[in-house]
C-alpha cells in the first residue's frame, strides 16, 4: 500500500512538471500578427500642438485647435481653441499621447508591417505596388530615416489607417506635399519616428506626429494634423496647424454606393460576405447603361461557393462571379428602384488569401445609370472604400531551440530524480 502511494505521488509530480513545461512552451512561442488600428488619442485629440517647450519667435502662426505647453513661446500665436499651461487637462493629454504612441509602436512591431528599406528611404520614390510614392492604408517601417525629396508629392489612397514608423528621423525637404485620395483622411495618418521630426519650408504636411525628441515645422508650412511632442520641444515658424475633422461625404449626383464586409475581421483563409448597396435618390428608376464591376484588392478572392446574388432586377442571373476570381459584376440593364433613396444590393462571398487590412475600393464613375425621365447619364461622384481585416492564423505551438534544450534538461533531471526515489522504496 505504501509502495502504491509512492507511485501515485510520483505520477502527480510528473503531471505538475509537465504542466509547468507547457507554460514554458507557450512563452517560447511568438504571438500571431494583428491588424492595424487607430490608437485612442484621448484628451490629446483636441490639441494642435502639445509640447513641453513651445518655441515660436515670429508672428503669423495660427493653431486651429488647443495648445499645451510648460514653457511658452516668445511670440504668442493665434489660438482658435484653448491654451493649457501645465494644467490638469494638459497633463492628462500628455499621458494619453504617450499611451497612443505606445500603441503605435506595439502595432508596428506585431502586425504585418511592410518594411520599405533597411536604411534611410525617400517616401516619394518607394513603390509598394501602386507606383512611386503611392501608399494604400497600412503600416510602413524602415531601418533609418524617412524623407520626402524637395518638390515631391506622396499620395495616400484609400479609407483606412496609415502608420509610418521610421527607424530614425522624419524629414521633408522644402515644397513637398500630400495628395489624399479614395477617402483617405488626415486624422487617420500617424507618424511615430524614432528620431526628431523636421518639416521643410512651404510644405503641406498631413497627419499626427508623435515625437518627444523634437518637432520643427518650417517657414510657411501647413500641418493638417497634430504636433504631439509632450515632454519635448515643438518649434513653429509662421505656420497654420489645423486639427483635422473628416466630414461625411455629401450625397453625390443622384446615385451612391455603399459596401460592408460581414464579418469585418476574419483569419487568413476565412470567408466573409461582401455586400454592395446601390442607392438611387431620384424619383425615376435608374437603369445600368454599362456593366458595374467591383475589382477585389490583392489578398482577396471570390469564395467557392460564390453565393453571388442581387436584389436588383433580374435576380442572380444579372451577377457574374467566378470562384477564385477577383471581380464581381452586375450586368448592364439591371435596375435600381427610385425613391428617397431606392436601393438594391449585390452580395458575394470572398476569402482572405493575405493578411492585414485589405481595402476594397469603388472609384468615382464606377456606376453609370440612365434615370427614367432624365436627359443624361448619372454616375457616382464619390469613391467608397471598406477594409476587411485579415489576421494571421494562430500557429501551432512549438518549442524553439532553447525550449527544446530546456525540455531535455528538465526531462533528464526528472528521470534521474524519480529513478533514485523508486530505488529507495
Amino acid at each position: 500500500m505504501f509502495h502504491a502511494k509512492k507511485i501515485l505521488k510520483g505520477k502527480m509530480a510528473c503531471l505538475s512538471f509537465l504542466a509547468s513545461l507547457g507554460l514554458v512552451t507557450l512563452l517560447c512561442v511568438a504571438s500571431p500578427a494583428l491588424a492595424a488600428d487607430a490608437p485612442d488619442l484621448g484628451m490629446a485629440a483636441t490639441f494642435g500642438i502639445l509640447s513641453g517647450t513651445y518655441t515660436n519667435t515670429v508672428s503669423g502662426t495660427t493653431i486651429n485647435g488647443d495648445l499645451g505647453y510648460t514653457t511658452g513661446p516668445a511670440v504668442v500665436p493665434t489660438v482658435n481653441g484653448t491654451t493649457h499651461v501645465a494644467d490638469p487637462t494638459y497633463n492628462q493629454a500628455g499621458i494619453d499621447q504617450n499611451t497612443a504612441l505606445a500603441d503605435l509602436i506595439l502595432q508596428a512591431g506585431l502586425i504585418t508591417c511592410t518594411n520599405i528599406g533597411g536604411g534611410a528611404v525617400n517616401l516619394d520614390a518607394v513603390n509598394v505596388g501602386s507606383g512611386p510614392g503611392v501608399f494604400p492604408p497600412g503600416c510602413y517601417t524602415n531601418g533609418g530615416a524617412m524623407n520626402i525629396t524637395v518638390n515631391q508629392t506622396v499620395t495616400l489612397n484609400g479609407v483606412g489607417v496609415y502608420i509610418f514608423r521610421p527607424g530614425g528621423a522624419l524629414t521633408t525637404e522644402a515644397n513637398t506635399s500630400f495628395v489624399l485620395a479614395g477617402g483617405a483622411c488626415e486624422s487617420d495618418v500617424y507618424w511615430a519616428p524614432v528620431g526628431a521630426t523636421t518639416i521643410g519650408a512651404n510644405t503641406a504636411f498631413v497627419g499626427n506626429i508623435f515625437d518627444a525628441a523634437a518637432i520643427t515645422i518650417g517657414h510657411f508650412t501647413t500641418l493638417t494634423g497634430r504636433a504631439l511632442g509632450f515632454g519635448g520641444v515643438v518649434t513653429t515658424d509662421a505656420n497654420t496647424i489645423t486639427v483635422p475633422v473628416c466630414a461625411p461625404l455629401p450625397p453625390p449626383g443622384g446615385v451612391t454606393l455603399g459596401k460592408v464586409f460581414n464579418p469585418s475581421t476574419i483569419t487568413q483563409g476565412g470567408v466573409s460576405t461582401l455586400t454592395i448597396t446601390l442607392s438611387n435618390n431620384n424619383a425615376g428608376v435608374a437603369t445600368l447603361n454599362a456593366d458595374f464591376t467591383d475589382n477585389l484588392p490583392g489578398g482577396m478572392v471570390i469564395a467557392n461557393p460564390t453565393n453571388a446574388s442581387t436584389t436588383c432586377s433580374g435576380g442572380t442571373a444579372t451577377v457574374t462571379a467566378i470562384a477564385g476570381g477577383t471581380a464581381v459584376t452586375l450586368l448592364s440593364g439591371a435596375t435600381i428602384p427610385g425613391g428617397t433613396p431606392g436601393t438594391c444590393t449585390v452580395t458575394v462571398n470572398v476569402i482572405a488569401t493575405g493578411v492585414g487590412s485589405l481595402v476594397n475600393t469603388l472609384d468615382v464613375g464606377d456606376l453609370s445609370v440612365d434615370i427614367t425621365g432624365g436627359d443624361e447619364d448619372v454616375t457616382n461622384t464619390a469613391p467608397v472604400s471598406v477594409p476587411l481585416k485579415a489576421n494571421a492564423n494562430k500557429p501551432i505551438p512549438t518549442l524553439n531551440g532553447w525550449g527544446v534544450i530546456i525540455f531535455m534538461v528538465l526531462a533528464g533531471l526528472g528521470s534521474v530524480y524519480y529513478l533514485r526515489k523508486y530505488r529507495r522504496v
